[in-house]
């Protein structure tokens, strides 16, 4: 299935700056469920920080409906948001809220409890959220929202500490949730008769992974694989799109990588500062949030690594020729990138993309850039320059390209940010995602070898 999934597009895209409204509900997030599985919805958060004009909503929230009520992971970053996102649901079903899972301790996760609190759920989290309780004298984003944004917004006491492992049933529906190893502060929960994850914080997609100062490099890539063996099908990060098997590879490569260049390193005898500057894992260099999180995972890794190999580690010439191997097949991976193509694409209008993706199964992209977009100019080049993205574009899908200044787009469709990717299943011409902000090639590749692969069989986003 397609692994990406609008609103707000991936994080290492370009945020959508919502509009700031304020109605019955408070601060206006423009929430939209999307389907998962029979009975699971999800709300997917924006690819950015914290800003003024999208309220903190960069965390993903879903709910689980059960013959009893709603089990809602995530309640988010405000007060308003829990509202909004519950007044959706009661759209679909009206049950009551009956558990919350917060796979966090971090505020966009937990600050939408007390309004379910009020409803009369009762709220699951980490063992680490008592530290916050303890030590939180005021929110974080109060630095950041404005202060009706923040209105009834605070840090509450929740009902059950998780930490180990518990089992929740609620109806026919049973949910194990476990306390991540690494921290106190994550959890992850485990629907096994629909083979879905929700993982939290145990994995990062579409932007940059954070390995915060407490929390254990190493600890957390055993618990990746403990993940990794779990029966699923569907895996829902905290943050980004990607929901199928392969969301788990940027986090699993990214820690992998990260080790093995800082022990490398510690092995030749360089010094910290040294190393933050030499650890720089290029290959994740587009990642969104790369330049604000990256040099702090370095030094957060190495000092756990710096310690644990002063203690215990002792470096063989078959370690060390086993980290070069995998440091040389990624610089190898890096650079496989084909410029070499003067090929053009086929663009057509709206009504002959349609006709021609009906008659040779495609799908109709339709690419929404402005005059003045920077970043629209970076993904033209990106579709210019580069053969794998054009060869997909080329034998699975019709293409239209629009430009939102002058030109109206299909299907009574708005986009809030260019550029814009709107994949459209041409049958019906319902509009499948709409995918703001793309513009590197190993996010586009993502997207495009997704939608091939799953997109064409139906799965949950079929018409």
């Amino acid at each position: 299935m397609f692994e990406y999934i609008f609103y707000g597009s991936l994080q290492r895209y370009v945020p959508i700056f919502l509009l700031l409204s304020f109605n019955l509900y408070g601060f206006d997030y423009h929430l939209k469920p999307y389907k998962i599985s029979d009975g699971i919805h999800c709300f997917f958060g924006l690819p950015s920080q914290v800003t003024h004009s999208n309220g903190g909503n960069m965390v993903n929230s879903c709910y689980i409906e059960t013959t009893e009520g709603y089990i809602v992971i995530d309640s988010g970053p405000t007060y308003s948001y829990a509202q909004d996102a519950y007044r959706l649901m009661e759209k679909k079903r009206k049950l009551p809220v009956k558990y919350v899972i917060n796979t966090s301790s971090d505020e966009v996760h937990i600050l939408g409890n007390e309004f379910y609190k009020e409803q009369g759920a009762i709220i699951f989290g980490p063992e680490g959220y008592k530290s916050q309780l303890k030590v939180k004298k005021s929110l974080h984003l109060k630095t950041l929202l404005d202060e009706d944004v923040l209105e009834h917004t605070r840090i509450v006491p929740i009902n059950r500490y998780i930490s180990n492992e518990e089992t929740l049933m609620l109806g026919n529906t049973k949910l194990y949730i476990k306390l991540a190893k690494g921290d106190n502060a994550h959890l992850y929960a485990y629907l096994k008769e629909k083979k879905i994850v929700f993982a939290g914080d145990m994995i990062f997609n579409n932007r940059m992974v954070s390995l915060k100062e407490n929390r254990s490099l190493l600890l957390w890539e055993k618990e990746l694989a403990k993940l990794e063996k779990l029966d699923w099908v569907d895996i829902v990060s905290a943050h980004g799109y990607m929901t199928r098997r392969s969301a788990l590879k940027h986090t699993k490569t990214y820690l992998s990588l990260l080790k093995q260049e800082i022990y490398s390193a510690i092995k030749k005898g360089e010094s910290k500062e040294k190393i933050l500057k030499t650890v720089t894992l290029p290959s994740f260099s587009k990642d969104r949030l790369y330049s604000f999180w990256h040099k702090k995972n370095v030094l957060n890794a190495y000092k756990e690594l710096k310690e644990v190999s002063s203690k215990s580690t002792k470096f063989t010439k078959s370690n060390l020729s086993q980290i070069k191997t995998s440091i040389t097949a990624k610089k190898r991976e890096e650079k496989n990138i084909d410029v070499s193509s003067n090929n053009t694409l086929q663009y057509r209008n709206f009504s002959e993309a349609i006709k021609y993706a009906k008659a040779n199964k495609k799908i109709v992209l339709i690419k929404v850039r402005s005059t003045t977009c920077k970043y629209c100019d970076q993904l033209d080049n990106v579709i210019a320059t580069n053969n794998q993205v054009r060869s997909i574009l080329d034998k699975y899908f019709e293409i239209v390209k629009l430009d939102a200044d002058s030109e109206t787009i299909p299907l009574n469709e708005t986009v809030q940010s260019t550029p814009t990717l709107i994949f459209v299943q041409p049958s019906n011409k319902k509009v499948l995602m709409k995918l703001p902000g793309i513009r590197a090639i190993g996010e586009l590749l993502e997207v495009l070898n997704e939608a091939v692969k799953d997109g064409h069989k139906g799965a949950y986003l079929k018409p």
